[in-house]
């Protein structure tokens, strides 16, 4: 599995290519899930959910799957549509076992009520990525938040070398 495969279902990949306009932002709210409780962090903070997703997926890829349910927070505030697509993909690029995506889809164990296993470490390198901008996001419109700021630093510092 590449890592890289992550980036390729994420439902912002075009966006990121993208001069983000308000035509492109546009097409990227038409993916939101409005009826989600956190559909704030996909409609406004796209730059942090990115990094929540590809971070998480890795997480998940490395075995941990008390991160399954984070991921599965990340996934309900895309509409169905394109929530189905990527758990299509992630099935497709072997990115998942059967047991995770039926644990994406709501299937089998129930994940909503166990408590969330808390994990410094883990903390830690997801915060660390939002604010380095390990997955080479480029953030065109107006930076709200610091943590804009300091990756897109990190970004045009490092992007000579891509």
């Amino acid at each position: 599995m590449s890592f890289s495969s992550l980036k390729n279902i994420s439902p912002l990949k075009e966006y990121w290519k993208s001069d983000q306009n308000d035509e492109d932002e546009k097409i990227r709210l038409l993916k939101v899930n409005k009826a989600s409780p956190a559909s704030y962090l996909y409609e406004k903070e796209p730059y942090k959910w990115e990094n929540l997703y590809q971070s998480i997926s890795k997480e998940i890829v490395n075995g941990d799957n008390s991160s399954v349910k984070g991921l599965r927070l990340l996934l309900g505030t895309i509409n169905s549509k394109e929530r189905e697509k990527m758990l299509k993909e992630f099935a497709t690029h072997n990115i998942f076992n059967e047991e995770v995506i039926a644990l994406l889809r709501g299937s089998g164990e129930d994940i909503d009520n166990k408590p969330t296993k808390r994990n410094l470490f883990r903390f830690l390198r997801i915060l660390f990525a939002i604010f380095t901008n390990p997955y080479n996001l480029e953030v065109k419109r107006k930076k709200v938040h610091l943590y804009e700021h300091t990756g897109s630093i990190v970004y045009s510092l490092r992007r000579p070398f891509l």
